[in-house]
């Protein structure tokens, strides 16, 4: 059997722990889920709610779809300009090669 006065000394602790703001907002967290699970439960069998999230889901699929295709014409846009981009910069290399070819000639007949 423990000692009484471990026990007084213990207490303390556990409850300076209960006032962890990282506690109490776990705690929270934990409530709201239990919340959200069993309106939830209590919920899922009105047939207007299950139509209503169907709706929602099907027009979420499709904005989805949406943003996906958008994506991937950005995606093929941001390709082509890449390749020009690569082009131009050869161009400039090219360019800057012949730039000190020309200075180096300059400087070889002064």
């Amino acid at each position: 059997m423990k000692d009484p006065h471990t026990i007084k000394l213990i207490a303390p602790s556990v409850i300076s722990k209960l006032k962890d703001p990282r506690v109490i907002r776990m705690s929270g967290m934990l409530a709201l889920c239990c919340v959200c699970f069993l309106s939830g439960r209590a919920s899922a069998y009105n047939p207007q709610i299950l139509n209503s999230l169907n709706r929602s889901r099907d027009a979420l699929l499709t904005q989805r779809s949406h943003l996906q295709q958008a994506a991937d014409d950005t995606r093929a846009r941001i390709g082509e300009l890449q390749t020009k981009l690569d082009s131009i910069n050869s161009y400039l290399s090219d360019t800057d090669k012949a730039i000190r070819d020309v200075e180096a000639a300059l400087a070889r007949a002064d």
